[in-house]
């Protein structure tokens, strides 16, 4: 309501009807609820954590809600059905992210944000909307989902492969909880049971002209993906059970037939603290100048097994499509690198994030950095501790320059147990970055150990809180959809609302104690003898 009251609508109808947002109007029925009003309701959805049947009733019945979306207190609300059809439009395309840039637009207007300022960025991890499943409940469950798509369209296809044992396997959902529960049972010998119907079925769509429009339906082609990394054909026509080592990386493996974009990932290292999830990330930025209301300036959802560092320059380039470039990005130690320090440098962006220090191949901890190496760049060679000249520098493929010294300067060097590990008769090799990108880190490397960085950096830590709030309210880390588009979609409504709460506070102009005193510090206030602290 104090949104609405400082800056009016923050949508319109005339934004939906161009650019991104053309053909926001439902395609059946009657086109008449007005798509600036459902992308407000559905942001305030995610705001108070509802449901859509709960988000549509509070839009009949909550006097606040209808203020706030400039409704007539008649106006008796619409089916739920329309939330979930609104959100499958805006889930298609560029639209979650346009919508974002729709707001920030009108806050740009109002002086509340502003391009040229101190962001800074952090992710946390995002639940997939399914259970967790091994690798026999993986392979059932595909099996299962693709049974049940194709009996949906030709039964016929499906009727023949049926045989004893098939109804207590995929007739419902698949545990091997419950299948392994017989005396004898082996999980291996499931898994290859699974993996020969499996195969039936794929072979009756391939020997059948008929049937080979079902490779065209989603769980048949996730069933084919998944029996090619699990299973290998051998000599006989059978298939081998592959073991784990056997398997493709986690970022290409399938971890639930029912969202094929869920990824398996870790963070922390092993122990008690370790932390491991299905699902996908969410990284969110926001604006951190003062005087100004710290608001969310994009969200970008990666899958969970992509590091941090990939996701630094997308975000930069979004920033600067919304004409927010910062003049400081603050990050954690996750997120910066070699490209990334260089395109922040071509965008005219400073960093403030620590460098991670890296001694090389052939050292380690407590050896000589590339930092500890002088390097000129004007005559291409490259001064070591001790005063030995580089032999050579040349460019490697992957962007880098290779630095050797000869053998006959590191072999009798008397301080080459401080330089590397490597074998006496080797000299050191050095790998480092282009003359930017090694100026930069070197400068950034040497900036971090300064008070006035540890200071500046200290505003990096704020970003837990906007995470925190996200997650305790509109409940950011648990997705409610399938699928990378709709957990994204999730994400940048949930930094949507929580724009609307901080808004909410700027414009609150009623004062409140900072905290509530105690029952003796009343007192005390009371009776004149409370401390003047």
């Amino acid at each position: 309501m104090r949104v609405r009251d400082a800056l009016g609508p923050l949508f319109s109808d005339v934004d939906f009807t161009t650019g991104e947002f053309e053909e926001m109007y439902a395609g059946l029925g009657r086109p008449g609820i007005s798509p600036a009003l459902l992308a407000m309701v559905t942001v305030l959805q995610f705001l108070h954590n509802l449901s859509d049947r709960d988000a549509a009733v509070a839009v009949a019945d909550r006097i606040s809600w209808k203020y706030a979306l400039g409704l007539e207190l008649e106006y008796t609300g619409f089916d739920a059905s329309v939330l979930c059809e609104f959100r499958a439009r805006l889930a298609a395309g560029n639209r979650a992210d346009a919508l974002l840039s729709l707001m920030l637009e009108r806050l740009k207007a109002a002086g509340l944000v502003r391009a040229g300022g101190r962001q800074r960025t952090d992710s946390t991890h995002v639940l997939a909307c399914v259970r967790t499943l091994n690798r026999v409940e993986c392979l059932g469950e595909a099996l299962r989902a693709a049974l049940e798509e194709i009996a949906r369209t030709d039964p016929g296809l499906v009727v023949p492969l049926l045989g004893p044992g098939w109804d207590e396997r995929y007739g419902r959902k698949v545990e091997t909880g419950r299948l392994l529960r017989r005396r004898g049972a082996s999980a291996l010998k499931l898994a290859e049971q699974i993996g020969a119907d499996g195969q039936s079925l794929i072979a009756a769509i391939d020997t059948d002209p008929d049937a080979v429009r079902m490779n065209g339906l989603p769980q048949v082609r996730i069933l084919r993906e998944l029996w090619d990394q699990h299973f290998e054909a051998t000599t006989t026509g059978r298939l081998r059970y592959r073991d784990t080592e056997e398997l493709p990386p986690s970022a290409q493996r399938v971890r639930s037939p029912h969202d094929p974009d869920a990824r398996y990932s870790t963070k922390g290292a092993p122990g008690a603290a370790r932390m491991e999830w299905t699902g996908s990330k969410g990284h969110l930025t926001e604006s951190c100048d003062e005087g100004l209301p710290h608001v969310v300036t994009d969200v970008h959802t990666t899958p969970a097994t992509e590091p941090d560092v990939s996701a630094t320059t997308p975000v930069q380039d979004k920033l600067i499509a919304r004409d927010l470039k910062p003049g400081e990005h603050l990050l954690d130690s996750g997120y910066p690198s070699g490209p990334g320090i260089g395109a922040s440098l071509e965008r005219g962006i400073s960093l403030v994030a620590p460098v991670t220090v890296q001694t090389g191949r052939g050292a380690r901890g407590g050896t000589f950095t590339p930092k500890d190496f002088h390097v000129d760049w004007h005559s291409g060679v490259t001064h070591c501790p001790a005063g030995a000249t580089s032999i050579s520098m040349r460019p490697k493929k992957d962007g880098l320059i290779r630095v050797a010294f000869s053998r006959a300067d590191c072999r009798p060097c008397p301080i080459r147990a401080q330089c590397t590990t490597g074998a006496p008769h080797l000299g050191r090799v050095l790998e480092i970055h282009p003359e930017p990108i090694h100026t930069a880190r070197t400068r950034m490397q040497a900036e971090q150990d300064t008070p006035r960085w540890r200071e500046a950096y200290r505003a990096r830590a704020d970003i837990e809180g906007t995470i925190s709030q996200a997650v305790r309210g509109p409940g950011l880390r648990r997705s409610r959809y399938r699928g990378l588009a709709k957990t994204h979609l999730q994400n940048v409504l949930i930094g949507m609302a929580v724009n609307i709460r901080r808004l909410g506070a700027h414009f609150d102009t009623t004062t409140r104690p900072s905290r509530r005193p105690t029952r003796i510090h009343t007192l005390c206030t009371q009776h004149g003898i409370a401390t003047t602290a």
